[in-house]
């Protein structure tokens, strides 16, 4: 069973820019132990454009997903009307997304935002905070608020967004305080030199999901001519030599998976992902621990 976390995996780092807090890699259960099953918990993902969480996010999903907890991920740019290369197809969009959604078993929100239209302000946070009362979540992932990704920053003001959203639901929509996602985590969509991330993920046995969700979005842009040339067009292959797994990579996927090596690297795992712990817990106390 590997429902704990093995903590020799986790590695402690010294201060400064190459600081690691903690590997959280999959690990065994003792078999004395006769607990009862853990508690399901509730994982919301909140992104600015459709497959970040996926992207930055996507090995912890398939994870959580495996061990049957609930994901919910939030999409606050889902006007796609707003984008050349989802003009005009947005009934077609929404009804691949929500399939796409049911069959890796997570659940999608759609709050109507336009590509860079999303203001830093008080009545979108209040429609974050009305997913965020609604499912009631354990933990949250959310871009890292200083992720630059192109002008206007749609990452870094959706992250700041988010984590102020949790935080303050229900002051947030008229309420007494409630702490909602006491266990915050930013995730980086494409690797930034600024990034700071002091928790890896191994996501080694879970590549091949997390390559087809990505792939998945490489295919639906590719549907239009806008995208041309850097769509849907598999530019690489992967091959895992311990499982015999070939992968095939889009540009995205391509993205995801240098990335994963290289903060792999940084921490002793082959394949990893990087996460910023927004309100760093002691180790053991985590509830990301237990999902792992």
């Amino acid at each position: 069973m590997q429902d704990d976390i093995n903590r020799r995996q986790f590695v402690a780092g010294a201060a400064g820019a190459a600081a690691l807090a903690g590997t959280l890699a999959a690990g065994a259960q003792s078999e004395e132990k006769s607990e009862k099953p853990p508690r399901k918990m509730t994982i919301l993902g909140v992104s600015a454009h459709m497959d970040d969480c996926e992207i930055g996010a996507g090995g912890l999903i398939a994870k959580a997903v495996r061990k049957g907890h609930r994901v919910v991920l939030i999409n606050m740019f889902s006007d796609y009307s707003t984008w050349a290369v989802t003009k005009g197809r947005e009934k077609e969009i929404r009804e691949k997304l929500v399939a796409e959604a049911q069959r890796i078993g997570v659940e999608k929100r759609f709050l109507g935002g336009g590509d860079a239209q999303v203001a830093l302000d008080v009545e979108t946070m209040r429609r974050v905070a009305e997913v965020v009362v609604d499912v009631k979540p354990d933990i949250t992932v959310l871009h890292d608020r200083n992720e630059r990704d192109r002008a206007p920053s749609d990452h870094a003001t959706v992250g700041a967004i988010a984590e102020h959203a949790v935080r303050s639901a229900n002051l947030l929509l008229g309420g007494l305080a409630v702490r909602y996602g006491r266990e915050m985590y930013a995730y980086e969509v494409n690797p930034q030199r600024d990034f700071r991330p002091d928790i890896f993920i191994d996501i080694s046995d879970v590549l091949k999901e997390v390559v087809d969700s990505i792939n998945f979005f490489d295919a639906l842009y590719a549907e239009s001519p806008y995208a041309k040339g850097w769509a849907g067009k598999m530019r690489s292959t992967l091959k895992i030599h311990s499982t015999g797994q070939e992968l095939a990579l889009g540009c995205h996927a391509e993205t995801k998976i240098s990335g994963a090596l290289f903060r792999g690297k940084q921490c002793g795992l082959h394949f990893a992902e990087a996460y910023r712990a927004v309100d760093p817990m002691p180790l053991g106390r985590r509830l990301l621990e237990k999902i792992l």
